[in-house]
């Protein structure tokens, strides 16, 4: 069973690549993250994250969020509700957009190798004073399937997620519109702090002229 799981990943991370789109884009992401622990299990966490499209040369999106998440049973299970504020540019204006998350996951250890199932619902809200949109709130069911491999020897991690998007805001049309393939190590550089970078992949499927956006990212997370 978990052999097939590991499988299914790779296969998810590949699919993205085989998929034919109308455009092509280069970005990138700057992320920090801090997290605090409140008591045994629950914790409270900080980020932000700076988007650039159009081959880094365009601003895209600010993005700030906090975040309440609990584990228990020895981890393996983790739920966890967060807030963003997002400003993102929408060419020729700005628009404010606010979004709510609600998650669960599932995790599993074998050895120095670790499996994970996520899903998350999300409802993104957005500003009406320039543009109105036809469907506000949009909600998005989010399945993403996640395997790391940790070393032994160095204080380093690797891993590799597939997600698929899938629309609940249209009755009529529930489809899966995007898939998301990340790939990223990260660095422990003390036993709070991580440094980290990573590719990532969105594709959009089943829409009118699709995009294809590849972003070069990089992280730093603080756990205090």
């Amino acid at each position: 069973m978990k052999s097939r799981l590991i499988l299914l990943l790779l296969a998810g991370c590949l699919l993205p690549f085989a998929l034919q789109g109308q455009t092509h884009e280069a970005g990138g992401l700057i992320k920090l993250g801090y997290e605090k622990k409140i008591v045994k299990g629950l914790n409270f966490g900080l980020e932000g994250e700076r988007r650039f499209n159009n081959n880094f040369t365009n601003f895209d999106r600010l993005k700030l969020g906090a975040s309440f998440n609990y584990s228990f049973f020895k981890k393996r299970f983790k739920i966890g509700i967060s807030g963003n504020y997002m400003l993102s540019d929408c060419d020729a204006y700005f628009e404010n957009r606010g979004r709510i998350n609600a998650m669960f996951t599932y995790a599993e250890s074998i050895h120095q190798f670790k499996i994970s199932y996520r899903v998350r619902v999300q409802s993104t809200f957005y500003e009406e004073r320039f543009n109105d949109h036809k469907f506000n709130p949009k909600t998005y069911l989010r399945n993403r399937l996640q395997l790391e491999y940790e070393f032994f020897s160095k204080p380093a991690k690797l891993y590799a997620s597939t997600e698929f998007f899938l629309r609940l805001y249209e009755k009529q049309n529930h489809i899966v519109d995007n898939f998301r393939t990340i790939v990223g190590l990260d660095y422990r550089l003390t036993k709070g702090s991580t440094i980290g970078v990573f590719f990532r992949s969105d594709n959009e499927i089943q829409v009118k002229n699709p995009s294809n956006v590849y972003y070069i990212g990089i992280l730093y997370n603080f756990k205090h």
